[in-house]
């Protein structure tokens, strides 16, 4: 089976129906190779459905995130990202400081479930997660007193 048509019954085992325009939402961000606001989704489902409202947007993207099929990650200024996950886990780390963001391997995720799982017994069900700090190069400037 084929990622789209895998995607497809997701959403209508969940009783959902798939209509054009959350097919056309699917698709912008599944192939945007990059996180994307709600204005850029928007922008670009609008090129073939000129009359869909921004809140159809966010209603969608609401479900598709309760779906597992997209995270939701907030940049350190307050700007919503959204990116294709497929239903697989998704780490990042973000500099506070110039709000890059570097995708991490799952392989650190496991480690990290392991071993809450080992020490507290928990098991704990990650499918998104956004870590805060500085990167190398802020860092270097914070030490020398610099700053943006």
């Amino acid at each position: 089976m084929s990622c789209e048509t895998d995607t497809i019954e997701t959403i209508r085992n969940s009783d959902q129906r798939m209509t054009p325009q959350r097919l056309l939402l699917l698709s912008a961000i599944r192939h945007s190779g990059e996180h994307v606001t709600i204005n850029q989704i928007h922008d670009q489902v609008k090129q073939a459905y000129p009359f869909i409202n921004v809140s159809t947007i966010y209603r969608n993207v609401s479900i598709l995130k309760e779906l597992r099929l997209i995270s939701e990650t907030y940049k350190t200024d307050g700007e919503i990202l959204y990116e294709w996950i497929g239903g697989h886990a998704h780490l990042h780390m973000m500099c506070r400081n110039c709000n890059e963001m570097i995708e991490i391997d799952d392989k650190y995720l496991d480690s990290l479930k392991q071993d809450i799982k080992k020490d507290f017994g928990f098991n704990i069900d990650i499918d998104h997660l956004a870590i805060s700090g500085l990167c190398d190069q802020c860092k270097k400037l914070e030490q020398v007193g610099y700053d943006d």
